[in-house]
């Protein structure tokens, strides 16, 4: 069977791509920070700048584990107090307008950020070769703007493992590294490491959360910036709650017949604070693993999970049903 001429040249240039970010990887692989942490089996912490709708370019805090192939993703809200009463959205804008440099003022954003979760933070944080990273959004929010949705961490962390499995990315990626490598620049490498280590992660391994507050930020922190050992099955329902995002009535009922089906505990049904494009899962305790069985139980393919710590509302995960999903 003989494929045709254009299949087979996309199939050569694909080839040639991922030669050359293999070898380019091998080249750096003995000096870049990255590849240390995959070797020594340690979690490496990178900050992300997303550029999306807004101006100010919107903070995230990374940490890629090598050894549970997992991938959290933290936003700092802009509304979070970072030094005194300023806020990241303020410190930002000083920055920039008292340097004239974008990333110069989104650097200073992340220094008083990474100060604040290493006060906040029940573990030691080893800041040494921490990444720094930048991610457009534009046009994929452009494109698909999901009114009322506001998850752009779960948009970041999905465009990161994209880029692993786009030619033209990696392409792009591997001309970004070698013109840093020219300069002496070894971690110019690690966005293209990590869209390759990325390659390997499940969709169902990327963790993206929002900082909780001062309060639930420690215990929250320190799970996510140490080690963690593979979590073993849990025999204790997921304990939920199910609201309604969609004009669509009963459907909170029905969803709710499902999870109970799947061994899901669901306490309330009611009303969605706001409509939804997207069925979300929240996990509101911190614990991901218990809201990923809930979204898997759902059996809604296009359903997201992000964690939104909230004690108050008692319950181990949120399911806002969006009009993405019906049973």
């Amino acid at each position: 069977m003989e494929f045709p001429p254009r299949a087979l040249i996309i199939q050569r240039v694909l080839a040639l791509v991922l030669l050359a970010s293999a070898l380019l990887a091998a080249f750096v692989e003995r000096s870049s920070s990255l590849s240390s942490h995959i070797r020594e089996g340690k979690p490496w912490p990178f900050w992300l700048a997303v550029q999306g709708p807004s101006r100010t370019p919107m903070v995230h805090l990374g940490v890629y584990d090598p050894v549970r192939r997992s991938l959290v993703l933290i936003r700092v809200p802009e509304t979070t107090k970072l030094q005194g009463k300023l806020t990241a959205a303020r410190i930002y804008t000083d920055a920039l307008r008292a340097t004239d440099d974008g990333a110069a003022a989104i650097r200073a954003v992340e220094d008083l950020t990474q100060a604040k979760i290493s006060a906040l933070s029940l573990e030691a944080v080893a800041w040494e070769g921490a990444g720094r990273l930048t991610l457009n959004l534009d046009s994929r929010l452009e494109s698909d703007p999901a009114p009322g949705d506001d998850e752009i961490e779960v948009d970041a962390a999905r465009a990161l493992k994209s880029r692993g499995r786009s030619p033209r990315a990696l392409l792009t990626l591997a001309k970004s590294a070698l013109r840093g490598l020219r300069a002496g620049d070894k971690s110019s490498a690690d966005a293209l490491l990590l869209a390759l280590e990325l390659r390997r992660v499940s969709l169902e391994r990327l963790e993206p959360a929002l900082l909780p507050d001062d309060a639930a930020a420690p215990v929250f922190l320190g799970r996510v910036l140490a080690p963690r050992p593979e979590a073993a099955p849990g025999d204790k329902l997921p304990v939920v709650e199910v609201l309604n995002g969609t004009g669509v009535p009963g459907l909170a009922a029905q969803a709710s017949k499902i999870l109970v089906s799947k061994g899901v505990d669901v306490i309330s049904k009611g009303p969605s604070p706001r409509p939804r494009t997207r069925t979300v899962v929240y996990d509101r305790t911190g614990d991901f693993e218990k809201a990923s069985r809930v979204r898997a139980a759902l059996g809604c393919p296009t359903a997201i999970t992000a964690t939104r710590i909230d004690p108050l509302r008692g319950v181990d995960a949120s399911v806002e049903l969006g009009s993405d999903c019906f049973f």
